[in-house]
């Protein structure tokens, strides 16, 4: 591709011109090498001139800001904050392994903005995924009485938190339905350590001051294929052949959005961020890093529950979850198949060995170690009925043993 050909079209360089009002941009080299920050641009002049430099890619702050000229490596927090006119917010979705995932993810995280009141925009971000846009006066313009732009990132990283949470569960149970089972979609990543929706695609969180983003209609250096805006019907039947250079359509706003439309989604979100309270996983090891088998006696009510057989739907989701959670449990691959095959002999319908077999030789051969889904799993635990939650449950089922061991630790020692 001939970037300075493709930049000259004076429909690409009005584009980018609507969106650079008032933001840092940075422009980045075929190699990936980024040109020196703070820069902007005015006129379709200025767009040109950069790619006679190098510049094929080119990034935009999501923050606005009264002059971003003075923006600087060593600026503080309160110059920071008066220089800052406002932000947008930007859902940055990416796939670790296909388009097709981060793709559902997107979709999901527009029916939820929508189920909020919201119309976001959407674009292709050029690569591996979609950015989800909702324009900063879609927000209120104070939060507890402070100016909202007091208030960044950590207002887009709340929001940011809450959609990941609100939404992991339908984004999990999508992903698994495309690849048309759990251990399916595993396999389409190297890596996978717990059962979970961003393990196998990603919605940024870390957010931070002059965060950036692929601008509208930019190129992107290793893919040639460029940062278009879509509608919700397009991204539904995205093919990346909407984004090569010679088929861009120039019909579709970015970042464009009524006032106020978000007030619920930050309010909702806020009152969530209040209430979260952080709690990791804990070690599997007790004491010394010694690591031994966990007994059938020590595991939590879900575990207990799927092992009876005692529940309605679900059995391939708890063939899954058994075998994650044994392994976690230092079980035995001898111990794990004579104890999964006597729990499917007495199901009131049995999975057939054949599946029960190619998914214990999938398990075995995984070199990873693999938590089972966390407990808020709807798909996993609740929506199959086997959630009983007691005081010791925690984050994962493979917490329980964990946290009984702890309190009768306590109990002996006072």
């Amino acid at each position: 591709m001939d970037a300075l050909a493709y930049y000259s079209n004076p429909k690409v360089q009005a584009k980018m011109l609507e969106i650079a009002k008032d933001r840092e941009i940075a422009g980045s080299s075929e190699d990936g090498r980024f040109f020196s920050r703070p820069d902007t641009l005015v006129y379709p002049n200025d767009i040109l001139e950069r790619v006679r430099k190098g510049i094929v890619a080119f990034h935009c702050s999501v923050e606005t800001w009264k002059n971003p000229m003075q923006l600087k490596s060593e600026i503080g927090k309160v110059e920071m904050n008066e220089l800052r006119k406002g932000f947008d917010f930007i859902i940055d979705i990416d796939a670790k392994a296909k388009l097709e995932h981060a793709q559902i993810a997107a979709i999901k995280v527009v029916e939820f903005l929508k189920h909020y009141g919201i119309e976001p925009t959407i674009k292709f971000s050029g690569s591996r995924g979609f950015h989800i846009g909702v324009a900063g006066n879609a927000f209120p313009s104070k939060i507890d009485f402070q100016d909202i732009t007091q208030k960044y990132p950590d207002i887009p990283q709340t929001l940011a938190n809450f959609i990941r949470e609100a939404i992991r569960d339908e984004i999990l149970e999508a992903l698994v339905e495309f690849e048309g089972g759990v251990a399916s979609l595993v396999n389409t990543v190297e890596s996978v350590s717990e059962l979970s929706p961003y393990q196998f695609i990603d919605i940024e969180n870390n957010w931070g001051n002059r965060h950036l983003f692929r601008m509208p209609y930019s190129i992107h250096v290793k893919k040639w294929l460029i940062s278009i805006p879509i509608t919700f019907d397009e991204l539904k039947d995205f093919k990346l052949d909407m984004a090569r250079p010679e088929n861009v359509k120039f019909d579709t706003e970015f970042l464009i959005s009524k006032d106020g439309e978000a007030l619920k989604l930050i309010r909702n979100a806020m009152d969530w961020g209040a209430k979260l309270k952080k709690e990791e996983i804990p070690k599997k090891e007790f004491t010394g890093g010694v690591k031994f088998k966990i007994p059938a006696t020590h595991f939590p009510p879900c575990i207990q529950t799927i092992l009876s057989g005692n529940f309605p739907d679900g059995k391939k989701r708890s063939l899954f979850t058994l075998c994650a959670f044994l392994r976690a449990m230092n079980w035995s691959q001898e111990e794990i198949e004579q104890k999964v095959k006597d729990w499917n002999k007495d199901l009131p319908r049995s999975i057939t060995d054949r599946l029960l077999n190619t998914q214990l030789k999938w398990h075995f051969r995984q070199s990873r170690e693999m938590m089972p889904a966390n407990c808020e799993s709807d798909m996993f635990y609740r929506g199959i009925g086997v959630c009983k939650r007691n005081e010791f449950c925690g984050k994962n089922p493979v917490n329980y043993p964990f946290n009984v061991y702890k309190r009768n630790k306590k109990v002996k020692n006072k």
